[in-house]
């Protein structure tokens, strides 16, 4: 009983590994074939996948969150082209939210031996200065940082998990406010793309 435990917990610590594993390689994959250059390049690659192209993007918005695959707006702007301004900023939410969480747990649980892993050296600079002088009014930033559409507040999340913060009031702050932001920040990026093409 004790051998069985000992699999699972261990199995249990070797699967955040894995799905980052497969995460990079998902992003491999899409620097490769151009997937990641642009909205377009990212829809036409979402439709072969048909019904369940739905759970592709909702699964690239998590790992967006998480490890930042592409340039701001891009795969929010491709959400809505593709499935409708509603429904495109209801599953980007959801993404976004669920990676939100995740990103906030496994901060939490790898503490800044991840964030090293997953930031870039001017990134975790700044992810740095964060932690010093922002952790003391976490819950204030974190519901600022969420209002503001161009904030940074990936950033500010993973900061969060460093605190005392505990994970149900941070998912409150989350679920409540992020969608504004996505809405604001999308429809700015939307606006943006029509104006570059010409459809405006």
């Amino acid at each position: 009983m004790t051998k069985k435990k000992t699999w699972i917990q261990k199995g249990i610590q070797l699967a955040p590994i894995v799905g980052l594993l497969l995460v990079l390689g998902l992003i491999i994959y899409g620097y490769q074939h151009g997937i990641f250059q642009s909205a377009h390049s990212l829809q036409q690659f979402m439709r072969q996948f048909g019904k369940y192209a739905v759970f592709l993007f909702i699964m690239i918005q998590i790992i967006q969150v998480i490890v930042p695959i592409l340039p701001g707006g891009i795969s929010s702007v491709a959400g809505m082209l593709m499935f409708g301004n509603g429904w495109g900023l209801l599953y980007s939410c959801i993404g976004l939210i669920i990676g939100e969480a995740i990103g906030f747990l496994l901060v939490r649980y790898y503490g800044t031996s991840f964030v090293r892993f997953i930031l870039s050296p001017k990134k975790y600079q700044k992810f740095e200065q964060l932690v010093t002088d922002k952790t003391q009014n976490i819950k204030k930033v974190l519901i600022v940082t969420m209002l503001l559409p161009f904030a940074p507040d990936d950033l500010i999340c993973l900061v969060a998990g460093l605190t005392k913060l505990t994970f149900k009031e941070y998912m409150q702050i989350v679920i409540l406010l992020k969608p504004w932001s996505v809405a604001i920040y999308s429809m700015i990026m939307l606006y943006l793309f029509h104006q570059a093409q010409g459809h405006w």
